[in-house]
């Protein structure tokens, strides 16, 4: 745990404190922030309160009295729920203007890690609470340089799966060999195992009407690909070791020597919306300008409204990178929520956005990985796709 540096940050926020809590492990962020084995099995309710200066405090259950004994501090055991609500109301009655892992009306709610219950309960001693959704960026969200390497030496290593995945559809199609949505994931899967990578649920593959499904999961009773098919392949994967870094990109292929007009239009959309987002960030912080995530959002998906195809962008534009998939910094996000956070350095995002009609049997999706280096610079962290794949059997 980074106790003078989170400190440190507490003073630059002029909050009085930091109040993690928890409950069953509920709250993983605060595990990963403290340095707590997120394993451990705790059946008891624990506080753990960083002033802005001085020693932190630990509050533990009588039968649990040793949770939190890795963390520096006094140590207050409690036993009923009046000794409980007695440390806390001393502890909390010099700091009132406080922070917890939580977010006003829910408006991010990837960092809401703490009930309302609890929140009543501490309001109840007269504190003010913040929102931790800034400190949590810097201290859990955020890619510094030794971290990013793990998600740089990825990126040589998923491309080449996704260009051997869509050299894997064009040899079944042409030997015959039954080619399912289902097959084609499972092949990327043994890629990712042979080349030491690791992942959460399964590489999205899906063709025609189930590409415009964003988070289709293919099934063994998928359709088989055949000539004049439309693929979207999203995949995801990390290198198996401690503190790695997810590689997340989507890329597009057409099975067939001409592209239809209509896909080729929509994909020109969507790579514009996608284009305009990277410049747009790019622009800002290399004027020194802040940039927030909804404003990023809200230019993407701007191009792809414009073009009268707003209707079918249905999910935010990019989501943050880390250690998880979806992280825990600023997410690209106007829509679903107002992700108010600031892209700052060491900000790992994805840009994504896709136009998916059902009706016409189409969804089109661009996913790159975005990178903030420590001085501000932006850079995309592997290959743009500029053009449709086409895949010859």
């Amino acid at each position: 745990m980074q106790l003078k540096h989170i400190q440190d940050a507490l003073r630059e926020e002029k909050f009085d404190g930091w109040l993690f809590y928890d409950f069953r492990n509920q709250d993983p962020i605060a595990y990963r922030i403290l340095g707590l084995d997120f394993n451990a099995h705790h059946t008891r309710r624990w506080y753990y309160f960083i002033p802005v200066s001085g020693t932190p405090h630990k509050i533990v259950s009588a039968v649990e009295p040793g949770a939190l004994d890795s963390l520096p501090g006094e140590k207050h055991v409690y036993l009923s729920l009046k000794q409980k609500t007695s440390i806390l109301s001393e502890m909390l009655s010099p700091h009132p203007n406080i922070t917890m892992n939580y977010s006003p009306m829910n408006d991010v709610p990837y960092v809401s890690m703490v009930d309302g219950g609890t929140l009543e309960f501490i309001r109840s001693f007269g504190c003010t609470i913040h929102s931790a959704q800034n400190l949590i960026q810097t201290f859990e969200g955020l890619v510094l340089e030794e971290a990013f390497e793990t998600h740089r030496v990825v990126s040589p290593l998923m491309h080449s799966i996704m260009d051997k995945a869509f050299q894997e559809i064009g040899r079944r199609i042409h030997e015959g060999v039954t080619c399912r949505e289902i097959d084609i994931s499972q092949y990327i899967q043994n890629l990712y195992a042979e080349n030491g990578l690791i992942t959460m649920g399964c590489p999205e593959v899906a063709i025609n009407v189930n590409a415009a499904d964003p988070h289709y999961s293919p099934s063994t009773d998928g359709p088989s690909m055949k000539l004049g098919d439309l693929v979207l392949i999203d995949s995801w994967a990390k290198l198996d070791q401690p503190g790695s870094i997810y590689y997340d990109h989507t890329w597009m292929a057409y099975i067939g020597e001409q592209i239809p007009d209509r896909i080729q239009a929509i994909w020109t959309i969507v790579k514009a919306g996608r284009d305009a987002a990277i410049a747009f960030e790019r622009q800002k912080l290399t004027q020194g300008e802040p940039c927030y995530g909804w404003e990023v959002d809200n230019v993407c998906r701007d191009v792809i409204e414009k073009a009268g195809f707003g209707e079918y962008f249905v999910h935010r534009t990019g989501h943050s990178i880390g250690q998880e998939v979806h992280g825990n910094a600023v997410h690209i996000d106007g829509l679903e929520t107002k992700d108010t956070r600031r892209i700052v350095p060491y900000v790992l995002h994805s840009i994504e956005p896709g136009i998916y009609m059902s009706h016409e049997k189409i969804g089109i999706r661009s996913e790159v990985d975005v990178y903030v280096d420590g001085s501000g610079q932006v850079s995309i962290t592997g290959p743009v796709q500029n053009d449709i794949v086409k895949i010859i059997p």
